[in-house]
């Protein structure tokens, strides 16, 4: 074995032992799930589990030489955050090398600063091009980069189309205080510069992530992912400055942010109109337009227009959808060089915060960075690689510091609790390993959308409809809150193992009971629907679903409320009352939440309809029945269900229904269903 390599699988081991690892697990020196505010560990062997502060040490000694030698506690530092880019397989040899030649020529510029953000700002540089002194921003977004960040940007008016922006209302207005939206100074007193760098760290580690599992090739990365060539063009979106604002856009165009080589538009139009659209399959309806607003792409795009870091991020989902369709090499290489631009960015955007330590960049920081995580987890749930839980563990934390804070979460924030809400429900529900809410306290403070508050905030972006349905979940709030107990149940489960026994009978009859009661809700009558072609776009989430054998009219809005209730019901009766899958019971109900796809029967191919993705929406009730599916007939129409979802671009249905169809060759040989080897940590999020 070479020197090398045994440097390399050095250095392999060392990353097992967590890095943000509790105080205990670090003492014991084993990995830490770094679950927060007990991580399994400590849970399991019934130890107190805390986190150490940033900068502290942990002596890795017994608690009997602790006690007899007590020491001081280290005091806090602020420590820089130190960003690292994977740069193909021969990463750790390039990177030796390239820290020997960097260290005589950083070693003058380092004595001379002492700024933690001058740090930060030079190990990036190191990191994106070896031998510069600066960093060379993308051109199409680099006054972006130099406007000043004490400002926010005003929504400039497209040449093509305009963009309304709204307040929030509906709720009291008696009590000022209670009611106005916290202004960012006030936010500002609640989170930290330790909050930023805890989400940095995760966006750092979902890129490298992604281009690792990408196995992208050594010359992309080394490439210079800022040359224009590679996407960005000369010049930034016409951008101006305002005081901040946390005001809900709504509408915005394509052309919002402007760019200017022909990859660039491709890749900008990829997103807008793909990738945007597979993340939030509904869309909100605006009576006024007559159309449906993407409330998710609204704000991304809001934000991207004043971020550069956001933006690569962007560009680089639009050259992953175009890549999937073209299957040209340039569009997977510009991928992954948006990506490495992604981190490059991220810096310097963090330095400028610590350099002017104003609290409305802090605020608007932590909420873009929120953003892009958000957005590169979609992808990767997207794909055939479900690497996506570690990635979330800051977004988690801010979340819940928002939740469980007295003092209001602007808009912005409200909006990423639903979407990060959504990621828990679906892997809670889909996943072996269930969410990264493990405790009841979690569950109960994220999954709560009682306050009148944020309740009339996710009404104005249009998240949630006025008939109470929710566009991002599939169903409406008491669904959601069914949904937060049920997980909770699922979740001790998972922690006993085959110790666990369903004696909470008084529980378990609440649940079926309300999940009954929410798939017998009726929201539309779809058979009085006059199909007109020429409008082109329903309310409500109806759709005209074009078959081989006609039009149909469906409501998406009761499709997936009752598939959803249904799918519930089943996992209570199967997974928790453990009742045997072939039960009469279980097949009738197995069969009305099939029928919730009949209309497939009348397609070959994948269905033309105006909410393209809206298959998406049910991929885990769908899962659901195909694991418990007996019926050939209903078989063969689940099948037709996931091959479409995955021509639409669902890495994670590939995987729903290779499993499936494993487990139906196991039931037709007379067996039953036994998880692979290493099945049961494979972390599938229907997505």
């Amino acid at each position: 074995m070479s020197p090398e390599s045994i440097e390399r699988r050095k250095t392999e081991s060392k990353r097992d032992y967590s890095r943000g690892g509790c105080r205990e697990c670090k003492r014991r020196k084993i990995k830490c799930d770094e679950t927060k505010p007990h991580c399994v560990q400590c849970t399991r062997l019934k130890k107190k589990c805390s986190y150490p502060s940033v900068g502290e040490k942990v002596l890795r000694v017994s608690k009997k030489f602790l006690e007899k030698n007590p020491s001081p506690t280290t005091q806090n530092s602020s420590k820089p955050l130190t960003i690292q880019l994977y740069r193909g397989p021969n990463d750790f040899s390039k990177r030796k090398n390239k820290v020997a030649k960097s260290e005589k020529r950083t070693s003058n510029e380092m004595s001379a600063s002492s700024s933690s953000s001058e740090l930060l700002s030079k190990e990036i540089v190191s990191e994106a091009k070896d031998g510069d002194s600066s960093l060379k921003t993308p051109s199409s977004i680099s006054n972006l980069l130099n406007s000043s960040n004490e400002q926010e940007f005003a929504i400039p008016q497209s040449e093509t189309g305009t963009i309304e922006e709204t307040t929030p209302g509906g709720y009291d207005q008696s009590s000022i205080q209670m009611s106005t939206t916290p202004s960012s100074l006030i936010l500002g007193d609640m989170y930290s510069h330790e909050d930023l760098n805890l989400l940095a760290s995760d966006l750092n580690d979902i890129v490298n992530d992604i281009m690792f599992n990408g196995k992208f090739d050594t010359a992309v990365t080394d490439n210079d992912p800022l040359n224009p060539l590679l996407g960005f063009s000369k010049e930034s979106p016409n951008s101006q400055t305002m005081p901040y604002n946390d005001v809900i856009p709504k509408h915005v165009p394509l052309d919002y942010i402007q760019v200017r080589t022909t990859d660039e538009r491709v890749y900008l139009k990829e997103f807008y109109e793909e990738f945007a659209m597979q993340v939030l399959p509904f869309g909100a309806y605006d009576p006024y337009s007559k159309t449906y607003a993407n409330p998710l792409r609204d704000v991304i795009l809001k934000y991207a227009a004043k971020e550069s870091f956001l933006l690569a991020a962007i560009l680089a989902q639009g050259a992953q959808s175009s890549h999937r369709k073209s299957l040209l090499q340039k569009d997977q290489d510009a991928y992954g060089s948006y990506l490495s631009t992604c981190l490059q960015l991220l810096g310097p955007a963090l330095s400028r915060n610590r350099d002017k330590n104003v609290r409305n960049d802090l605020v608007s920081n932590i909420e873009t960075i929120l953003l892009t995580v958000l957005l590169l987890t979609s992808s990767n749930a997207t794909t055939t690689s479900q690497g996506w839980r570690p990635h979330l563990k800051g977004a988690k934390d801010i979340v819940l510091k928002a939740t469980n804070s007295k003092i209001r979460s602007s808009k912005t924030l409200i909006l990423c609790k639903v979407w990060f809400a959504d990621f828990e429900i679906l892997a809670g529900t889909s996943s072996s390993l269930g969410g990264t809410l493990k405790t009841d306290d979690e569950l109960e403070s994220v999954l709560n959308f009682s306050d009148p508050y944020e309740l009339s905030v996710l009404k104005e972006f249009g998240i949630v409809q006025d008939n109470g349905f929710n566009i991002m979940f599939g169903y409406n709030t008491p669904c959601v809150h069914l949904f937060r107990d049920l997980l909770k149940i699922l979740n001790k489960k998972r922690q006993e193992g085959t110790a666990f026994k369903p004696d909470d009978a008084a529980e378990y009859v609440r649940l079926i009971s309300g999940f009954y009661n929410e798939m017998s809700i009726k929201y539309i009558d779809s058979k009085s629907v006059v199909m007109d072609d020429a409008s082109g776009n329903f309310a409500d989430l109806i759709d005209i679903v074009r078959t081989d054998k006609g039009n149909i009219a469906l409501s998406w809005m009761d499709t997936s409320q009752q598939a959803y209730s249904l799918a519930a019901l089943i996992t209570i009766f199967t997974q928790i009352l453990n009742s045997p899958y072939q039960s009469p019971f279980i097949q009738n109900l197995n069969s009305r939440l099939v029928s919730c796809i009949s209309f497939l029967d009348g397609c070959n191919r994948v269905p033309q309809q105006v909410i393209k993705y809206s298959l998406s929406m049910i991929q885990w009730p769908m899962t659901a029945a195909g694991i418990n599916c007996i019926d050939h007939e209903e078989r063969f129409l689940l099948k037709k269900f996931f091959t479409f979802s995955a021509e639409l671009g669902s890495g994670s249905a590939e995987i729903a229904l290779k499993r499936i169809q494993k487990v139906w060759a196991r039931l037709d040989n007379g067996k039953e269903y036994e998880s692979e080897e290493g099945e049961n940590n494979l972390d599938i999020v229907a997505y």
